[in-house]
């Protein structure tokens, strides 16, 4: 009251007596101000609040202050949210953040929860690894998948508040690809196996490509050939050089990282002479040639040995032979035959032998190659002279033939039937 009222200003306290005893025993909570309205701090809990109304005039004449005071002390609201939300980056790597409001008294130890969720209104699945962290660095499993932050509130005296989720805004996507590291792993020798160490990042890998390179001492450095799979081993024509290797990252959606070459490894040196493979070459068949293919690795090829050996019912070997091939006999018929090589480098370093097992020599079909009639006498017998090839001989049959002209030899292979004056005069075994 007192005529028309100008900008009047309200000053807030608190005090722990229930009575008002002077503004000397007041605490002020904020400055004299025209606003009216006034959040109460979480200060104030257990304290009785105090107004302190200052009229004024328009013309800036002010009245006689004037105090009240609350009836009961201020009382903590049960814990609550009035905020939540998850900031940062929603790829593979990226660091997500939650923040949130609380009210409700002293916070205590709050609990948090992140959460991974294949849709939108599933319960998700909890990630163990972040429980009670504000902070999560997205990995390779949420990829695709969408990400919550679950907040309990708790205050400092044990009560619990309603549990409040935040559902990320989009899926997690995968990271740029990329290598972290890059390798090679092995012996730089010839003939063995150079593997490929790395370290992949940036969602599922699809088919990186993998390129060889070999660099000589001058440092001129060339592709190789058919080199691009993540292994290679050395050949002759590495020996002396360095071996690298680049690696273009690759995810399953076809996206591609930068490419990255490892440290050289060497110089290649020779290997042992090594024999890697040995096959016969030929039909185990007597009357047929048998030879062999051998993979050689292990420098420069020298004069390699190549012995082959019949194998007796006994175990006795007979030697055969030391050239490049062998005619299967009658003699073989029914043995095996065995081959050692051993391979030589040209400097006539020496490797381990190698040796492979034929099966059993199987006879060729028979065939009589040349029968020939001695000169013929009456009351004389008659042994015809024959050349007989195809395994061990049995019992062979003959037919014997009379005619008054002599045929001709393509006569002879069907001489039954070649003239009527052909007579079979009997058959002998």
């Amino acid at each position: 009251m007192g005529g028309t009222e100008g900008s009047s200003r309200v000053q807030w306290f608190k005090t722990n007596s229930s009575t008002l005893n002077g503004e000397n025993e007041l605490e002020a909570m904020s400055t004299s101000k025209v606003a009216k309205a006034f959040r109460i701090p979480l200060g104030a809990v257990g304290c009785y609040i105090v107004a302190k109304y200052t009229p004024m005039t328009p013309n800036g004449e002010s009245g006689e202050s004037v105090y009240v005071i609350t009836e009961r002390v201020v009382e903590t609201l049960p814990p609550s949210l009035n905020f939540l939300s998850i900031t940062g980056d929603y790829s593979e790597g990226g660091i997500l953040t939650a923040s949130y409001g609380y009210i409700g008294g002293q916070e205590g130890k709050s609990i948090y929860n992140w959460y991974l969720h294949e849709v939108e209104n599933d319960m998700g699945t909890l990630i163990h690894e972040v429980s009670g962290l504000l902070q999560y660095r997205v990995t390779k499993d949420a990829i695709g998948k969408f990400i919550s932050f679950q907040c309990i509130p708790v205050r400092d005296d044990g009560i619990v508040g309603e549990p409040r989720t935040c559902l990320g805004q989009e899926r997690i996507r995968p990271g740029s690809p990329r290598l972290l590291a890059l390798q090679i792993v092995g012996d730089a020798v010839e003939g063995t196996i150079l593997s490929v160490e790395k370290n992949y990042w940036g969602g599922e890998e699809g088919d990186s490509v993998f390129r060889w390179f070999q660099t000589s001492s001058d440092g001129s450095q060339c592709e190789i050939r058919g080199a691009s799979g993540s292994s290679y081993m050395p050949t002759v024509d590495d020996i002396g050089f360095f071996i690298s290797v680049s690696c273009e990252p690759v995810r399953n959606d076809w996206a591609r990282g930068p490419i990255v070459l490892s440290e050289q490894i060497g110089p290649i040196v020779a290997g042992p002479p090594t024999c890697q493979s040995l096959e016969f070459l030929g039909s185990i068949m007597e009357g047929q040639r048998l030879s062999f293919i051998a993979s050689y690795i292990g420098g420069e090829r020298g004069d390699c040995l190549h012995e082959w050996f019949r194998l007796k019912a006994n175990g006795i070997k007979e030697k055969l032979s030391s050239d490049e091939f062998i005619d299967l006999t009658l003699d073989d018929v029914g043995r095996s035959i065995e081959l050692v090589y051993t391979p030589i480098r040209k400097d006539g370093i020496k490797g381990n032998s190698r040796s492979i097992i034929s099966d059993e020599i199987s006879p060729a079909d028979p065939v009589g190659l040349a029968l020939v009639i001695p000169d013929c006498h009456q009351n004389q017998e008659i042994v015809p002279q024959k050349t007989y090839f195809g395994g061990q001989e049995g019992v062979g049959k003959y037919t014997w033939h009379r005619t008054k002209t002599k045929p001709n030899g393509l006569v002879l292979t069907d001489i039954s039937s070649s003239s009527e004056d052909v007579v079979m005069c009997g058959q002998t075994l």
